[in-house]
């Protein structure tokens, strides 16, 4: 193998054919190159001037080096006139796979970039290249990770850190651009376990379907983005603010019938050790009683107070809210 030393300045970085990672700037690498220097050397497609050669392996490490302020790097070159496209990028793709697992907007990458750059068939995307990376060979599989590949920056950063679901990213993938936009803010904003993730994006399709409008519409509304920008509430606090907010607006009746509910049972002044709940979404007038005692005396008080609360007008009440 003849390695060179290549001038940086002779490398087209703009040129991101054979790209596959999603962070070009790990703070990892720097710190090994820093130490150790290169010790893999990056793989170039040899193009003649003024064209600078084309990165084929090595992303990280050669804007790991730029950043560092070297001139140059070890390299190995590829003829052009020696491989197709394809067996060019398939390099750069068993490189990646050699030592670590890609993420899955770097599979969308390497699923996309061999469909509309490479001119892979369906048929061979589904069946060899989805178990290749991990993936179940069907077509909806196939579907849903190029539609991936389109997901806006900012909901990039959000999947990539760990902040938006992958079934929420394919979620918004299948939105407009336009779409995504302008709920990356929000979303930005707030964070929200995986369920209420699903459920605030469910109740917010809902209510666009509803109003006839879209979902940055809803997303965009002004009291979700007095809710996103408190600065005196935690990113949590304010993931399920906007969740209440948009439960009441899509069930009205029933938020309505919840709010009277809870105010009347903080006026029957029952102990914390007493759970007076109803049916989940209030289908019948009937409600569960539960209590935990530890001593007879506690016993003999939670009683008494569930006496009070039997000749409380507050209990009538709460069982005619329905």
């Amino acid at each position: 193998m003849v390695l060179h030393g290549v001038p940086l300045a002779a490398i087209d970085f703009e040129d991101e054919t054979c790209r596959i990672s999603e962070d070009l700037d790990l703070v990892r690498m720097r710190s090994s190159l820093e130490a150790v220097g290169l010790i893999n050397p990056v793989i170039l497609l040899e193009r003649a001037a003024p064209a600078g050669h084309r990165i084929v392996c090595g992303f990280r490490r050669l804007h790991g080096l730029r950043r560092l302020g070297r001139a140059e790097a070890a390299a190995r070159f590829l003829q052009p006139a020696d491989f197709s496209t394809l067996e060019v990028f398939l390099k750069a793709v068993w490189d990646n796979l050699s030592h670590r697992q890609l993420n899955p907007l770097e599979v969308a990458r390497v699923l996309f970039k061999l469909k509309h750059q490479c001119g892979a068939e369906e048929e061979t995307l589904v069946t060899h290249f989805l178990p290749l990376l991990g993936l179940s060979p069907h077509r909806n599989v196939l579907r849903s990770y190029l539609n991936l590949h389109r997901l806006h920056p900012g909901l990039r950063r959000l999947l990539d850190a760990g902040h938006l679901t992958l079934s929420s990213a394919e979620r918004l993938a299948q939105a407009g651009h336009e779409v995504q936009a302008g709920v990356a803010p929000v979303l930005a904003a707030v964070r929200l376990s995986a369920s209420l993730q699903r459920e605030v994006l469910e109740l917010a399709e809902d209510l666009a379907a509803i109003s006839g409008g879209t979902l940055v519409d809803v997303m965009n509304q002004a009291e979700i983005l007095e809710i996103a920008g408190d600065a005196r509430l935690s990113a949590f606090q304010k993931g399920e603010r906007i969740h209440s907010y948009l439960h009441r607006r899509r069930n009205p009746r029933i938020s309505e019938v919840r709010e009277a509910f809870l105010a009347e049972r903080r006026r029957l002044n029952l102990p914390g050790t007493v759970r007076l709940s109803p049916d989940a979404f209030f289908e019948s007038p009937r409600l569960r009683v539960e209590f935990d005692v530890a001593s007879a005396e506690a016993f003999r008080e939670t009683v008494e107070a569930l006496g009070r609360a039997c000749r409380a007008d507050s209990l009538d009440r709460l069982f005619r809210i329905w």
